[in-house]
């Protein structure tokens, strides 16, 4: 039993250093990490941008530590192009923190998550924790103030701030080089009187700008008095023909009446009667058809 043990502290002697330095060779040129609570969800938008020393062998495996109860949202690494592509990732949880083993096969790595917000009425705090994975040369901070927030403390203070994403104040914060396993952390206070999230507060821009109108073709406000005063027209047109029938059909019937009054009052003369060649039968004035055959009365065919 002595002796297995001398072996197995033998051997944990000899590949300690090789442990050690495969953990310790990735090293990071510049780590930036954005801030930004309430922008499009009522939580905090935390993005991690990182960038590998030159020279780092690729495809690597790069192990970051993000708090366990974070959602993580997207993981990518940067192509030739400059374009985001997915990259594979496993996540182990440990405690209060969660472990990203992120495959990349280019020296810049995004990750992006979303952390709970800690609300008291109007009072929002927010404590952004960095567990030194690795030594960078550069490390810092851009926290960006959502719509309508007042009262803004953050501890260590910002060097400067300026206007950033979709105009919203940006407190710029630089922390120098970290070496691997320091801790950095920063804490966040401010006020807000409204729940409503930073992107929802943005003006509404126009999907796209109207042109003016370019040959051969014709804009619908352009065309729409020379359709309304056709219609208008067509109107005055179907009035007067509606107007002119109805006059004549008020003649015709008024002329009939008077006809037939006239021969029930024995003023036609016997020329003025009318006949069925057929029976024989005396029509009325006005009538197109026989009454007792049914024949067409020979007078109106003739007219």
């Amino acid at each position: 039993m002595r002796r297995l043990m001398l072996v197995v502290l033998f051997l944990s002697i000899v590949f300690a250093p090789f442990s050690a330095g495969a953990q310790s060779s990735l090293h990071l040129k510049s780590a930036s990490v954005d801030i930004w609570p309430e922008y499009d969800q009522p939580a905090v938008l935390v993005i991690y941008h990182l960038t590998l020393a030159e020279g780092t062998p690729l495809p690597a495996v790069l192990t970051i530590h993000v708090p366990s109860r974070a959602e993580v949202s997207a993981v990518a690494f940067q192509d030739n192009n400059g374009s985001l592509l997915n990259a594979q990732y496993d996540r182990t949880v440990q405690g209060s923190w969660a472990t990203l083993a992120i495959t990349t096969d280019s020296l810049l790595v995004q990750v992006e998550y979303y952390d709970a917000l800690d609300k008291t009425g109007t009072q929002r705090h927010i404590v952004f924790e960095w567990t030194g994975d690795y030594s960078s040369d550069s490390f810092e901070v851009n926290f960006l103030e959502p719509t309508g927030a007042f009262d803004v403390n953050l501890n260590p203070g910002p060097q400067s701030s300026s206007q950033g994403q979709e105009g919203l104040i940006n407190d710029h914060i630089v922390a120098g080089s970290l070496s691997a396993g320091q801790d950095y952390t920063l804490t966040i206070d401010y006020k807000r009187l409204t729940d409503t999230l930073g992107i929802a507060g943005l003006p509404v821009q126009p999907a796209s700008t109207p042109v003016a109108a370019s040959t051969g073709q014709q804009s619908a406000v352009g065309v729409l008095p020379w359709v309304l005063g056709g219609l208008g027209i067509l109107l005055i047109f179907a009035g007067v023909f509606g107007f002119v029938m109805w006059r004549r059909g008020s003649k015709v019937k008024r002329v009939r009446r008077h006809r037939t009054a006239a021969a029930a009052a024995g003023d036609l003369q016997d020329e003025d009667l009318i006949y069925c060649q057929q029976c024989g039968k005396r029509a009325e004035t006005g009538d197109i058809f026989c009454r007792t055959c049914g024949t067409r009365l020979r007078h109106i065919t003739e007219e």
